[in-house]
């Protein structure tokens, strides 16, 4: 199967190229994003061309564990099934709060004081001061949040991380039919993909991501590749980004939806590591054209400038174009 057809149809998938239609739209059909700030705005500001700061604040959606534990803000309609699909091992929680020193009983207490006092955004500095507590906060509202009994909320700046927490009750849903609807949904935002490559994205064992896919209509293409089967036509026709240039951000949900095996799709092999820190996460990324050009990154302490590093030379149209989706970024985060 040809890698370059497949990043085509992929880059499209992802709504890359600003072509996503509003934020809501492009963060539904992506799934979920990482939330860390600038990433989780620079990812959808990636997909759709009326992403400003203020869209992003008034987007209906939530921030709860997600793919591989990771927390992600999600559309709030499927936050709760994506949620309740990929539930934290009860080990988790225990050990959790074995590293912070809380018994069942203390932890159990201070959960109820959390509670009482959330009933608006609290920053963990609020909520220490008002309970009078300080080591032990982290370990409870981590494991509040694992729960889905706290909200992390965002802050307002797009490059600040002091988030807010908020009470809250997450809709239940039945665990391995929501991975079922997940699984359609990375098939149709990442696809095709390998039974291993959404056992791998979600965190889960394959014998339940195998279960979850098991359900969908799909055709095998070379490789164990599973492509929608309603997706073909579509897929066999589809044509290169040309003269596109896009700036991913760090813990981008494009670069973080595959292992190694399937990231040919946007990285040459001689490159697809440059790509990558030492913990395997998503660094920002220049992709021309759907493959990975280079890397770039906000210049520290320098308001909003940039460093960009090349694979190879710019010619003047590249450098053009890459300019501009530089000033894209600039205007939104200053």
């Amino acid at each position: 199967m040809n890698e370059r057809r497949i990043g085509w149809w992929t880059h499209r998938q992802q709504r890359l190229g600003r072509s996503g239609g509003d934020p809501q739209a492009a963060l539904r059909d992506v799934i979920g994003v990482y939330s860390a700030h600038p990433s989780a705005p620079l990812t959808l500001h990636a997909r759709s061309p009326s992403l400003d700061a203020a869209a992003f604040r008034a987007l209906p959606a939530l921030r709860l564990p997600a793919m591989r534990g990771s927390i992600h803000l999600l559309p709030a309609e499927t936050a709760h099934r994506i949620f309740r699909a990929l539930p934290e091992p009860a080990a988790s929680g225990v050990r959790r709060l074995k590293t912070f020193g809380l018994s069942p009983q203390r932890y159990a207490d201070l959960r109820a004081a959390v509670l009482a006092v959330a009933t608006d955004p609290r920053t963990a500095r609020e909520l220490r001061a008002q309970l009078g507590i300080d080591g032990e906060l982290s370990g409870v509202v981590g494991q509040m949040t694992r729960e889905g009994a706290l909200i992390r909320v965002g802050a307002r700046g797009l490059r600040s991380n002091e988030l807010r927490y908020l009470a809250c009750e997450i809709p239940d849903a039945d665990r391995d039919r929501s991975l079922a609807w997940l699984a359609g949904e990375y098939l149709r935002a990442f696809g095709p993909v390998r039974r291993s490559d959404f056992a791998w994205w979600a965190g889960v064992s394959a014998t339940r991501a195998d279960a979850a896919l098991a359900g969908h209509e799909t055709d095998e293409l070379d490789d164990g590749l599973l492509l929608l089967r309603a997706q073909r036509v579509e897929f066999e026709r589809v044509t290169s980004p040309r003269g596109m240039v896009d700036l991913l951000p760090k813990w981008d949900c494009y670069t973080m939806g595959y292992p190694l095996a399937g990231r040919g799709r946007f990285a040459a092999a001689d490159v697809v590591s440059s790509l990558y820190d030492h913990r395997g996460d998503g660094l920002p990324a220049v992709l021309v054209e759907g493959r990975a050009a280079g890397t770039w990154a906000l210049r520290p302490g320098s308001g909003v400038a940039f460093d960009v590093n090349l694979f190879e030379p710019a010619g003047a149209k590249l450098k053009q174009a890459l300019d501009g989706a530089l000033e894209r970024v600039r205007e939104l985060l200053a």
